[in-house]
């Protein structure tokens, strides 16, 4: 178990880690959604793209839970090796105890709508919706 399994053991968290062919397949496909000159989704691949720096960790849950449904699962994307499946109702309950500032950059996938999410070590977040 990594730090970020152990991370969200601690907080309880009932994560399924992908193995490593499917986690790399998972970061693939999520690069896409990244953009390539920035920390950020790209308007290439993802429409509607709203920011938000994150100053108030209350506006920030409230901006994501207006965004992001709680029904079905997402799926957290930090690396080729570094995914897991998570239900979207924990990830809106614990996102402040997921992403740790200065360290972590992850894109999350609506495992049932188009939504896509970045997460910025510099504590910020962009939301788009994934085009067709």
């Amino acid at each position: 178990m990594n730090l970020r399994q152990s991370e969200y053991s601690e907080n309880r968290l009932s994560a399924h880690w992908l193995d490593k062919a499917r986690a790399k397949n998972a970061y693939d496909y999520a690069l896409q959604f990244s953009a390539k000159t920035h920390y950020g989704l790209s308007s290439t691949t993802v429409s509607q793209i709203e920011h938000l720096d994150i100053e108030s960790y209350s506006v920030a849950d409230a901006w994501l839970k207006d965004r992001i449904s709680a029904e079905w699962t997402v799926q957290i994307v930090y690396g080729d090796n570094d995914v897991c499946v998570l239900p979207a109702n924990e990830f809106l309950a614990k996102w402040q105890d997921i992403f740790v500032p200065a360290r972590d950059d992850a894109v999350v996938l609506h495992n049932l709508s188009p939504d896509v999410l970045f997460y910025c070590h510099e504590e910020e977040l962009e939301y788009g919706q994934r085009k067709a």
